[in-house]
């Protein structure tokens, strides 16, 4: 059984129970999977290191656990409007750069997810439903007040996915995790996991959301330390939630070496990637999890191999960890209008299409419409499209990348412009 949809994965280990599959061709049932505290709770009891949560009811309840950890009454400095205060966190936000000396497996883009100063020792709190896909509802809080209206936005909505009209009675309130943020792509066979791919994002603050996508990196985790170390506690956290078939994707926080944190999870998602990925990891690794899944539950199909022409991939040839074999990323294109659309900068596209990295490149359907009303990236959900990078030559691949990013800004005009 194969589910793509987050929304769909208790249905599909339900049905694989109903066929008599599970557990010999799919996963029991687990809420833990899909509930964020629940699977905090199972890793950390399963011995491997998480950051510190709370379930709460009320706003009292957030702010009491938020007290605990450190959280401040109210930011430095002293702000006459709310808006001003948002300016001040996104411009100290804006400065956290490669260039600090932290790790970062990555060549493109920032290494660490706040500045030193600001954001470790548990000075922050990121406030959540149980349930959810994509960023949605997710708050960055660093303040008591900013705890507050957050838990009010979330308190009482539906929760994703529910087929029952169930609310968000609790809200999830955690620790924010300091460092670099990797995901990694796994496929399981009978409680064997390899990893297919390992990516580095680079998340930079803009249009008043702290953590915009800019592109997701592949880099190497088989001839590095850190590499070994983040595939090692994934792998270690699907086995705390009893995963033994399937796809997965797994978030994880790595904290500097020097620091006693490691990886941290984020979430453990098990279904694909939800973006193009095969191409990619096929160029830069040679094979991708889609391949991997299939060579997992149907071995090496012969038949399938004659009438595709394609290479099957068995199970057994495919290592444990990949490597890669040239740079790649799958860029995020950024919106910074919110309005009608009325020009559309095509000589931009352009040259974006016609750098050296790029091999292949989508806008979405209503970014190319004139009359259509745009909106500011938030996350992924709201992205203007995406590119695909590949290059050998690291230099030339950073430079395509960051012309990228410089010409975000400037692909889309509309009639009340609000550039951020």
């Amino acid at each position: 059984i194969y589910c793509e949809s987050d929304s769909g994965l208790a249905e599909a280990e339900k049905l694989g129970k109903m066929l008599g599959l599970s557990p010999s061709r799919c996963n029991r049932f687990n809420e833990a999977r899909r509930n964020k505290f629940l699977m905090n709770e199972c890793v950390s009891n399963y011995g491997l290191n998480t950051v510190k949560q709370r379930m709460c009811t009320t706003v009292e309840e957030a702010l009491d656990f938020a007290r605990d950890i450190g959280v401040k009454e109210r930011d430095d400095g002293i702000y006459k409007e709310e808006e001003e205060k948002e300016k001040y966190f996104m411009n100290k936000l804006s400065h956290v750069r490669k260039n600090d000396g932290e790790v970062n497996e990555g060549c493109l883009g920032s290494a660490r997810n706040l500045s030193k100063d600001i954001g470790e020792n548990g000075k922050y709190c990121v406030v959540k439903p149980f349930r959810g896909v994509a960023s949605g509802d997710v708050y960055l809080c660093s303040n008591l007040s900013s705890i507050e209206s957050s838990f009010k936005k979330i308190h009482r909505t539906s929760v994703f996915g529910s087929t029952t009209r169930e609310l968000n009675d609790q809200v999830l309130v955690q620790e924010f995790a300091y460092g670099t943020e990797y995901a990694l792509d796994i496929v399981s066979r009978d409680g064997e996991h390899k990893v297919a791919a390992l990516w580095c994002y680079d998340k930079r603050p803009v249009n008043n959301s702290p953590f915009v996508y800019h592109a997701t990196e592949l880099v190497d985790a088989k001839d590095s330390l850190i590499g070994e170390m983040i595939c090692d506690y994934a792998t270690r956290a699907l086995d705390a939630l009893e995963v033994n078939w399937g796809m997965s994707h797994v978030e994880v926080i790595v904290d500097h070496p020097q620091h006693d944190h490691g990886p941290r999870l984020v979430e453990v998602n098990c279904r694909q990637h939800n973006t193009d990925f095969a191409p990619l990891t096929t160029a830069c690794v040679g094979y991708n999890a889609l391949d991997m899944f299939l060579a997992a539950y149907l071995g090496n199909v012969n038949d399938d191999e004659q009438q595709t022409g394609r290479n099957m991939v068995e199970w057994d040839d495919i290592p444990t960890l990949p490597k890669t074999n040239t740079h790649g990323a799958i860029v995020h294109l950024v919106s910074h209008t919110s309005g009608i659309l009325k020009n559309i900068q095509y000589d931009k596209l352009y040259e974006i299409e016609s750098l050296p990295s790029v091999v292949a490149m989508e806008i979405y359907p209503n970014f190319l419409e004139v009359g259509s009303f745009i909106e500011k990236t938030v996350d992924i959900r709201s992205d203007a499209g995406w590119a695909h990078l590949i290059n050998e030559d690291e230099d030339e691949f950073k430079a395509d990348y960051e012309r990228i990013v410089e010409l975000m800004p400037l692909l889309f005009e509309v009639e009340s412009d609000e550039k951020v």
